[in-house]
């Protein structure tokens, strides 16, 4: 229960961005790992308190993580939340080793331990630095081939249409990486197994990364020499994606093929080896009473009924919100009026509650300004991080703080502009009476945060923090930032002089 937040949060990585869906089975290798090395020092229990120490500062430093917001942007398309969670992950690892197995276990586990940090195998922006150039070149190699056949292709790069209604799409998920990172794990996981020296061990990884994006290279082709050949047969193209799939599970299985061929090699090679350690001579020892492991596991489940309390708050909170009805925004704010709600949503839970407003109409006639009100139930939302995320960029940057209706409010603002539209956005967090989101930036770095919620012990704690998001947009897209910016922060201004966001959180604010 001291990290069921947390684990849930891995759960939603894992299940939405394929680039590191490999990181679920992370865990269950490690455990099996640190169980394998444990057999060999037959199975002693040797714990040391000082692993419920450490048990015990991850699991404050994880419900911290969950009731605050402290982000860290560099050059705005880095991203870091502290503390990160695969850090956590290696922490309370070396915590549950070290309490139960001790500081040999802990020793001879240093690899299992450390390779908790793959629960996320890449960083965000990997996406934007290595996915999606690499997408590109897919596609180029893709089209490359195509015109080797004789065959005309559209002018989208990434879009090769064989005819108007049949093609394919270089999508990020088609360039291998995902058959890359699978293998590259894999060779970090049996290069220690196969115990490789420091100088094989690296160039195996890195071999195994190149092979997997390599034979996806191939793939691709073939898939090509497919869509030539479904030309002239109709039902050859309504199985185009079923031979996608049937061509890229052969080519990884060779793929698997060739790397294990090449580490068996090497393995059979001594001077390429570490030599296996030495058996450990124990000194006889008085053997430690049941009731001390007894304990500790006592220990341990008490830890987490403390903080379970809590998660069980939050779990039947945000059950709550998932199935309540949308909340009744405010009909006027000000001299604005609502015209429309409605619930965004995200795999079932509720997101937002929105609500559209309209300012009185201009006596000459011209465009009515809107403002897009959105109250979240959840606890921690950041909407700049939700775009550097998907690798769209700020074009302005700061801080607005403004009067209203229920005192001073202190708001990070963003404006975007995707081509289409122009749009500033403003977020803050409103708690105990107040609304305020920090955000203290530079030319290279930026600091998010959000105060975490202080509220009375765990079991009386009936409040939470609750994220509020405003929009202004505009379909001008030509007018530089530094005219378009303080225009739409004058409407919101406008908007926000009639608004009372703390009576408006209010219902959303119980747990």
């Amino acid at each position: 229960m001291t990290i069921w937040n947390s684990v849930q949060f891995l759960f939603g990585i894992w299940r939405t961005d394929d680039l590191k869906s490999m990181g679920m089975v992370v865990p269950l290798v490690c455990y099996l790992l640190i169980l394998r090395v444990w057999r060999t020092l037959d199975w002693e229990t040797e714990g040391s308190w000082w692993g419920f120490a450490v048990l015990a500062v991850s699991a404050a430093l994880m419900f911290l993580r969950d009731q605050m917001l402290l982000i860290v942007t560099v050059n705005k398309d880095w991203l870091l939340q502290l503390p990160p969670l695969p850090l956590m992950a290696v922490v309370y690892a070396a915590g549950m080793v070290l309490l139960f197995g001790g500081k040999r276990l802990l020793q001879a586990a240093w690899f299992p331990v450390l390779f908790m940090w793959a629960v996320i195998p890449v960083p965000q922006t990997f996406s934007r630095r290595v996915d999606l150039p690499l997408q590109h070149a897919s596609a180029t190699v893709a089209r490359a081939w195509a015109h080797a056949l004789g065959q005309p292709l559209t002018r989208d790069k990434l879009r090769l249409m064989f005819t108007p209604e049949f093609g394919m799409f270089i999508a990020p998920g088609c360039n291998g990486i995902r058959g890359a990172i699978t293998l590259g794990l894999a060779a970090v996981v049996v290069s220690y197994l196969y115990r490789f020296r420091w100088y094989v061990y690296a160039p195996v990884v890195v071999g195994a990364v190149l092979l997997g994006y390599l034979f996806n290279l191939l793939r691709l082709c073939l898939l090509v020499v497919y869509y030539k050949i479904a030309l002239p047969y109709p039902w050859l193209q309504h199985h185009a994606k079923i031979a996608d799939y049937l061509i890229g599970g052969c080519l990884f299985m060779c793929a698997l093929a060739v790397f294990f061929t090449v580490a068996n090699k090497l393995r059979n090679e001594p001077k390429d080896v570490l030599p296996e350690p030495e058996p450990v001579f124990k000194t006889p020892r008085q053997t430690r009473p049941a009731r001390s492991l007894l304990l500790r596991v006592a220990v341990v489940l008490a830890m987490a009924a403390i903080f379970g309390v809590d998660v069980l708050h939050e779990h039947r909170a945000d059950a709550a919100a998932s199935a309540q009805q949308m909340q009744k925004l405010p009909e006027p704010v000000g001299n604005f009026t609502l015209e429309r709600t409605w619930n965004e949503t995200l795999f079932g839970v509720l997101v937002y509650t929105w609500g559209e407003y309209a300012a009185p109409a201009a006596a000459d006639g011209t465009a009515v300004a809107h403002v897009m009100l959105g109250v979240s139930p959840q606890s921690v939302h950041d909407a700049e991080v939700c775009h550097i995320a998907r690798a769209e960029d700020p074009t302005w940057h700061g801080q607005i703080v403004t009067p209203t209706a229920g005192g001073e409010v202190e708001l990070t603002a963003a404006t975007y502009n995707d081509g289409a539209t122009q749009k500033l956005e403003a977020s803050t967090v409103c708690d105990n009476g107040a609304c305020r989101q920090y955000s203290e930036t530079s030319q290279h770095l930026t600091l998010i945060y959000a105060r975490p919620h202080r509220g009375v012990p765990l079991q009386t704690d009936t409040t939470r923090p609750v994220p509020v998001l405003l929009k202004v947009e505009s379909l001008d897209t030509m007018t530089p930032v530094s005219v378009m910016e303080p225009q739409l922060a004058a409407t919101l201004t406008e908007f926000l002089k009639g608004a009372n966001f703390v009576a408006l959180t209010a219902p959303y604010s119980k747990r």
